[in-house]
């Protein structure tokens, strides 16, 4: 494993079904560093996040996060993650939604800082069930930065955001 690592995949292989994802993939992210992994749809980018986030095990290679099995609790407590797929109850509003998040972690960001951060104040009180899928990305990337995460991993972070959003 690379030493100092926040997050390394080495030789991972995975393979989905009869779709060989991952073969002998190796990924080390270091502190402060800024990765994107681009590719076409069926690559292995959301496969190789899902092993670096514990959700998935490799089926040969070696995985750490903050040197750490990803998934071990500990290793995890210091990322934020918004996944490809985001689902939440649609009746909750926007706020109980965030103090949920919020409840989960020791200093987590107010819910206030969060909706300016992510100008989302004006939907606070909104179902999320009438969010457009806009706002409900901004409101899922918005939750990974809850706990002030060491580590963030954004999975199609931009998809449904308009170009302002983006930003």
């Amino acid at each position: 494993m690379t030493r100092n690592a926040v997050a390394a995949l080495e030789k991972v292989s995975k393979r989905l079904g009869d779709s060989q994802a991952l073969n002998s993939f190796d990924l080390s992210i270091g502190e402060g560093e800024l990765l994107a992994l681009l590719g076409p749809n069926g690559a292995g980018k959301t496969t190789a996040l899902n092993i670096l986030l514990g959700l998935r095990r490799p089926d040969s290679g070696a995985v750490s996060l903050f040197g750490l099995d990803p998934r071990n609790r500990r290793a995890r407590r210091f990322i934020g993650v918004t996944p490809q797929n985001i689902g939440m109850p649609g009746q909750l509003r926007v706020l109980e939604v965030v103090e949920l998040i919020r409840a989960h972690y020791s200093n987590p960001l107010s819910a206030s800082e969060l909706f300016e951060k992510f100008d989302l104040a004006g939907v606070a009180s909104r179902q999320i069930g009438g969010l457009s899928s806009g706002q409900l990305r901004r409101l899922a990337v918005a939750l990974a930065f809850v706990g002030r995460p060491r580590a963030m991993f954004l999975d199609e972070p931009t998809t449904g955001l308009d170009v302002e959003a983006r930003r």
